[in-house]
């Protein structure tokens, strides 16, 4: 005897095969993509942000955090649409928060390679979310690159 399964069981495994699935993707993804864009309380201090750009290779002292409020213009100007490009290269994208305050904490780089040069790297913080980041030079000719 053939038995039938009713319309709303399908539904219901329909329903928690996508969930697992869901489920599982995302495991795989976090496992298999190093660091991850941590929101919640990920970097919420000094210590925390300066654990996050480790995990890129910068090592920072957390004691020379400099904190500026900005406020991500609605029209981009050719200058942030070339920052901007820098951080699409990186996976981010500032135009998703063009309008937005965002808060900039910049740091002093200590395992630069060349003592010559002042190195700083900068986080762009939305909500507990890093949103943009660089290393940059702060000499005449100096450079900028990204996290990653």
């Amino acid at each position: 005897m053939k038995r039938m399964i009713q319309p709303k069981t399908r539904t219901f495994l329909l329903v928690l095969g996508a969930l697992v699935l869901l489920a599982l993707l995302l495991a795989v993804g976090s496992a298999a993509g190093g660091v991850k864009l941590l929101g919640g309380d990920a970097v919420s201090t000094a210590e925390k942000r300066a654990a996050y750009l480790a995990g890129y290779g910068w090592e920072v002292d957390a004691a020379s955090e400099q904190v500026q409020e900005i406020l991500i213009p609605e029209r981009f100007s050719a200058v942030y649409e070339t920052y901007n490009q820098l951080q699409k290269q990186q996976g981010w994208d500032l135009s998703k928060f063009a309008g937005r305050s965002c808060t900039l904490y910049s740091y002093t780089v200590t395992n630069y390679p060349d003592p010559e040069q002042t190195v700083i790297a900068d986080l762009y913080v939305f909500k507990n979310k890093v949103i943009a980041g660089d290393v940059h030079s702060t000499n005449l000719n100096g450079f900028m690159i990204g996290l990653k």
